[in-house]
């Protein structure tokens, strides 16, 4: 079986690669790369791709992908765009900051004021520091991002035939798979983990956490830009309510915005070592 999961990045495509992959027998996971980089002959496959427009990566590249290779399943990973906002902001140094230091650490700063006072700095005023290219950027800036990715998203998704399953990142936490079991015919492995060398993608494994990071000055700046997406994938437009009492972590925020930059090089030797594996067990068993 060769099966396709694509979502946007932080949405709990690496997680839910793993999940389906540990339900097929001999089962090979790919992740990212650009789409067909690993197709092969396999008798069972997994590929997870995210959308990335700054990447290359954006639904036109995605569209012509699809109309050139075919998956027997095929899986469209939704999340609450608020919540994915918050990761994606806490996620932007995973790959190091060489070169930006004094951005990360005036983006740094603000997530640890927020951390002090929640209700101090707005989250979209965060969001300003935390883009690429010239910094910080106006807090519109940020909102036309976000109309511009969701607006893209909800055409794509609308587009999506009967062949696709819509899966709520959400029903992954609450271990609701009884649909995605039924879709693709065999059960995935709840329990099944993200392996070490891609593990710096899982931070908290929950969601509404956006409760805790939002302020009204954020409902009113970005509610327009996600409410099309949220009514088109099942969440509730009419749930805007704020957590009357705002905590936000350390350990799940500068401190796993601390940790992430430090990963980078071993990450990368495991993921290396990895793939040098697989390729030995896949010409042992071509030979045998």
């Amino acid at each position: 079986m060769k099966v396709l999961i694509l979502g946007l990045g932080k949405s709990g495509t690496t997680a839910l690669l793993h999940k389906v992959a540990a339900g097929l027998p001999g089962c090979n996971a790919f992740s990212g790369g650009k789409p067909g980089k690993y197709i092969g002959n396999y008798a069972n496959a997994v590929y997870k791709h995210t959308y990335s427009a700054r990447k290359g990566k954006d639904f036109d590249r995605y569209r012509e992908h699809l109309r050139k290779e075919r998956y027997d399943r095929k899986i469209w990973v939704a999340r609450d765009p608020r919540d994915a906002a918050v990761s994606k902001m806490l996620y932007r140094w995973h790959r190091g900051y060489f070169g930006h230091g004094e951005q990360y650490r005036a983006h740094i700063d603000l997530v640890r004021r927020k951390e002090q006072d929640p209700e101090s700095v707005p989250f979209a005023e965060i969001c300003r520091y935390a883009g690429y290219g010239e910094w910080p950027v106006p807090r519109e800036a940020v909102r036309a991002g976000e109309k511009t990715c969701y607006r893209e998203m909800s055409e794509f998704v609308r587009g999506l035939g009967d062949e696709w399953l819509v899966f709520n990142y959400e029903d992954m936490i609450n271990s609701n798979f009884d649909s995605l079991n039924s879709y693709l015919g065999f059960d995935v492995s709840a329990e099944s983990e993200v392996p070490r060398p891609y593990s710096k993608v899982v931070r908290r494994k929950s969601f509404g956490d956006w409760r805790h990071w939002f302020t009204s000055e954020d409902i009113d700046l970005l509610k327009t830009a996600y409410m099309p997406y949220l009514e088109l994938t099942g969440y509730d437009i009419n749930d805007w309510a704020l957590d009357p009492a705002p905590l936000i972590e350390r350990r799940f925020s500068s401190d796993y915005m601390q940790r992430l930059p430090k990963r980078v090089t071993a990450d990368a030797v495991l993921r290396y070592k990895e793939r040098v594996l697989r390729g030995l067990k896949r010409r042992f068993t071509s030979s045998g």
